[in-house]
């Protein structure tokens, strides 16, 4: 750049001749050593204008109120205040000279004051101003001792400083959609043409009785209702009526945090020491009949600093109380019950008999309030004590952190079923303590060396972990697990970064792993990764285009806390279910192989702008040697089973400020996920294996299929493909079963939204998952029993002909009833085939499009706190769209883990209600 003052006439010129309002901010540069420099490069990062300075390190450069000056690489930031004519700074840069006056000595001795000591005692005055020197905050306490004496008494150098927050919510909570049952169709069946009440003392289970208009009340007592039985509506007292059955409510819950901070100052700002303590209380009410749980946590932190040394520690305790739990399935089992009552009967009449005894629908069902009702207030605790403690410091570019914590947590179930409960007529009871004790230890030790553009660090990690768990069953016996693991992990990073044009990272490292309980231990779990990143794209500041890639390897175990016990459910089929009652637990995590884990993945990100980030990644994640439950006669144990590999990949596009200014801003992220995961090999004569669900439909470990296909019964078809009808004009059941239904879904997408105006907040969040299917359990057990709006509907179906072909391969033309009253119950549309159907014939898809969470918040000031009060209204799960007719398809089976897919009465998803005021202070 040349000497400013030679484009003094240039300059002149164009601002003369200009019409614009461009203005300029100028000043003198300083390189990295703190010395003026020429040819400084100055940047302007919002307008994309650069100056080089002069001789003197002077630069002009245009410029607007608050934009982003950068020089130095990137190193030197200044934000722009003051802004100028670019006429206004050229004359600042001409020297200007005034003309002094000429006055003799005689002159300016009459215009001279006579001097005035002001500080003497003669002119001293008490006065005291709050501006009087910048120190002025130093004084604690000023006393006049006597005449002009006065004693000046300091602020201490350490002070006390107290803040906090206070948070206070309340949920309401309510279900979403259920499956749709029918109130037209009393209890009872078809017998000798006609269509028959028969009452719950009659141990019936269907409804496929009559129309209950055409019924009602004889007034008579009968123990089963306060109304009398049902006879025909001509010789009754009073018309029946439809009883609704529902046990879902809508629930208020509520939480309470209350934080508070302690911290020792010194010098007004340097942090001595800092407790800190939080105590939170939650009840989190159910839609069920009176069932919630209550949390009560304590947790406290202090941390200080000795001899440069930092020291961390800190004390959590959480107490957990429930009602009950659902480990049983005793959630399943009410809200099955409670779907399958007849409308003709009523469960809140009464939960038991004159004799003591339960009062049901059936001899072979439950009543929902019968199964709720409890002595104890509780039947869950669960108690959690935790202790860490950690010690760091920084010896120049060499860095230690030791760190240490212990796990202490009682867990308690009482599992309780009463007499005459369906499959328990003598009751059952079974108290389960278990005991957890984990203990880690982690020494990291890093050292780093190299300039601003080279970086190195090398690291060493040792981690040691001693899990203990000890679980009892009152019905069976006590297991007892002991684990001893060593983590060694060792590491080099490198990170080169020029501050203009490219960046790039290596890492590299190996780790140990060692344990008491694997077969083999492991010396060989490489990694290493890597990116490169091209900067300042298209003349852009800010821009930049990434490309990644990882290798990782690994060896796992299973966790030994986890209970295994829900395999239990394979042991059963689906119309013996009730009979479920989980006491096995694994019996040893010994004799096991490492569950080897190699993942390669790589990728993309570009940013542009600081706006819009757009990045996308592929993985593969080979799995071998992967460890499932079976049963071994009456023993639950766990095997290295099969290889299977998940892979995918992930889209991710997040645009911030699509619109911004001081009061208004707009954002939106959008997240697109694709995986598979299949099995590629499984150990001889274990094919096909069970891994979740029921011996008569099940989630699959099949060779060369997705993990977790759903195997079941289905049509048999001919070779052409259509299905072959019988002889009776129905669709023939195949004998055995086959892969019927796939979990995995083509795609899912995640939408969020954030919108701000002044002290407003609007958060968005929605989901859209395509594709996969589930097997609707629920479904095909209400046909069964009648129960279903489906079979209530088509019920009066006459002379229908199913698609398909005979065995002859002749085209079907056999009409149908699908409930005929002249014949036998088990041989209409819905019962013929068994309790589950044909399963083939329940599978749905399990799209569905859901917004998860909506949230308003607003901050308001208070007094010298800036955003201390905060007020947020939220819903969670307010709107569901889905293709299947059950309940939300991302719910579990039984709650169980890797069990989605299969929907047999799986509870519902629920909305969530709720507001939140916090305050600072």
């Amino acid at each position: 750049m040349k000497k400013v003052y030679l484009l003094l006439p240039v300059f002149a010129v164009q601002f003369a001749f200009a019409q614009n309002s461009q203005r300029y901010y100028s000043g003198t540069f300083f390189n990295e050593k703190k010395k003026p420099q020429n040819f400084l490069k100055i940047f302007n990062k919002n307008s994309g204008v650069y100056e080089l300075t002069d001789e003197k390190g002077y630069a002009i450069i245009a410029a607007k109120e608050y934009n982003t000056l950068v020089w130095n690489n990137g190193k030197n930031i200044e934000v722009v205040r003051w802004v100028y004519e670019l006429k206004y700074l050229l004359e600042n840069q001409v020297p200007r000279e005034t003309v002094k006056d000429i006055n003799s000595k005689d002159y300016e001795s009459l215009l001279e004051k006579p001097l005035i000591d002001k500080f003497s005692i003669e002119h001293s005055y008490d006065s005291l101003r709050k501006n009087s020197d910048r120190q002025f905050s130093a004084v604690r306490k000023l006393k006049l001792k006597s005449g002009s004496l006065y004693k000046i008494k300091s602020q201490p150098k350490k002070s006390l400083v107290f803040n906090g927050s206070f948070s206070t919510s309340v949920d309401i909570k309510n279900r979403n959609r259920i499956p749709q049952t029918q109130s037209r169709y009393v209890q009872g069946r078809s017998e000798n043409g006609s269509l028959i009440w028969k009452g719950p003392d009659t141990g019936e289970m269907f409804s496929f009785g009559p129309d209950i208009s055409t019924l009602g009340f004889n007034g008579q007592p009968y123990e089963y209702d306060v109304n009398g039985q049902l006879v025909d509506l001509s010789n009754a007292v009073s018309p029946a009526k439809a009883y609704n059955n529902n046990i879902f409510k809508t629930t208020v819950g509520y939480s309470n945090q209350l934080n508070i901070n302690a911290m020792i100052k010194s010098d007004g700002y340097n942090e001595d020491a800092r407790i800190s303590f939080s105590l939170g209380q939650r009840k989190d009410q159910m839609y069920f009949i009176d069932q919630f749980d209550v949390t009560n946590s304590f947790k406290t932190k202090f941390s200080t600093k000795i001899l440069d040394f930092n020291f961390n520690a800190g004390f959590n305790y959480e107490e957990n109380k429930a009602t009950n739990t659902n480990r049983i399935g005793l959630f399943n089992r009410a809200y099955q019950n409670s779907l399958l009552t007849p409308v003709s009967f009523s469960n809140q009449q009464n939960a038991y008999l004159s004799n003591g005894l339960q009062r049901s629908y059936s001899l072979y069902a439950d009543n929902p309030e019968f199964l709720f009702k409890q002595e104890n207030k509780y039947n869950y605790y669960e108690n959690i004590r935790q202790f860490n403690f950690d010690i760091s410091k920084n010896w120049d570019d060499f860095k230690l952190n030791i760190s240490q914590a212990y796990d202490n947590q009682d867990i308690m179930h009482r599992d309780i079923y009463k007499p005459s409960t369906n499959g328990f007529i003598n009751g059952l009871y079974n108290r389960r303590d278990q005991k957890n004790e984990f203990y880690n230890s982690n020494i990291l030790t890093s050292y780093e060396f190299g300039d601003n553009d080279f970086k190195n660090k090398f690291s060493l990690n040792y981690i040691l972990n001693d899990r203990k768990v000890s679980v009892n069953h009152s019905l069976d016996r006590n297991y007892m697990y002991q684990r001893t693991s060593q983590d060694y992990i060792f590491n080099y990073n490198l990170d080169y970064d020029d501050y203009d044009d490219v960046e790039f990272g290596v890492n590299v490292g190996n780790s140990f792993y060692i344990s008491n309980t694997s077969l083999k231990n492991a010396y060989w779990l490489p990694k290493a990764n890597g990116y490169f990143t091209f900067k300042n794209l298209f003349n852009k500041y800010g821009s930049k285009f990434q490309l990644f890639g990882a290798y990782t390897q690994l060896a796992t175990e299973p966790e030994m806390a986890k209970s295994y016990s829900s395999y239990t459910t394979t042991q059963f089929s689906a119309q013996n279910s009730y009979q479920y009652f989980p006491l096995k637990e694994v019996e040893t995590f010994k004799n096991l192989s490492n569950v080897d884990i190699k993942e390669w993945k790589t990728g993309f990100k570009f940013m542009l702008n600081g706006k819009i980030d757009l990045s996308a990644e592929y993985f593969n994640r080979r799995i071998s040697d992967d460890i499932f439950p079976i049963f071994e006669g009456q023993n639950l144990v766990l095997k290295n089973f099969a290889d299977h590999t998940y892979k995918g990949f992930e889209v991710n596009l997040n645009y911030d400020r699509i619109i911004a200014n001081q009061n208004f801003s707009l954002g939106s992220k959008a997240s697109f996920f694709k995986y598979r995961d299949v099995v590629d090999r499984v150990n001889s004569g274990y094919n096909n294996l069970m891994i979740s669900g029921f011996n008569d439909i099940y989630k699959t470990l099949s060779e060369g299929q997705v993990l977790g296909g759903i195997m079941g019964s289905y049509f048999e078809r001919n070779t052409e493909g259509k299905i072959v009808i019988d002889d009776y004009g129905y669709p023939v059941k195949a004998s055995g079963m086959k892969l019927i239904a796939d979990p995995t879904p083509d795609f899912v997408m995640k939408f969020s939204h954030n919108i701000t105006y002044k002290m407003f907040a609007l958060d968005i969040s929605w989901e859209w998952k395509k594709g996969g299917q589930t097997w609707n359990g629920t479904q095909a057990v209400l046909d069964y029993y009648g129960r279903s709006q489906t079979s209530a509907d088509e019920r009066n179906i006459k002379n229908y002909v199913f698609e398909g072909v005979n065995y002859n391969g002749n085209v079907n033309q056999i009409p149908v009833d699908f409930y005929n009253p002249n014949q036998s119950i088990s041989d209409n549309r819905w019962t013929r085939y068994g309790f589950l159907g044909v399963a083939e014939n329940y599978v749905e898809k399990a799209d569905y499009i859901r917004i998860n969470d909506i949230t308003l918040s607003a901050y308001f000031n208070v007094g010298n706190f800036k955003k201390a009060l905060g007020i947020s209204f939220y819903v969670n799960n307010i709107f569901l769209w889905q293709a299947n007719s059950g309940v939300d398809s991302d719910q579990n089976f039984y709650d169980f883990d890797n069990s989605r897919g299969l929907d047999f009465f799986n509870l519902p998803s629920f909305k969530t209600y709720g507001c939140t005021v916090s305050f600072k202070f």
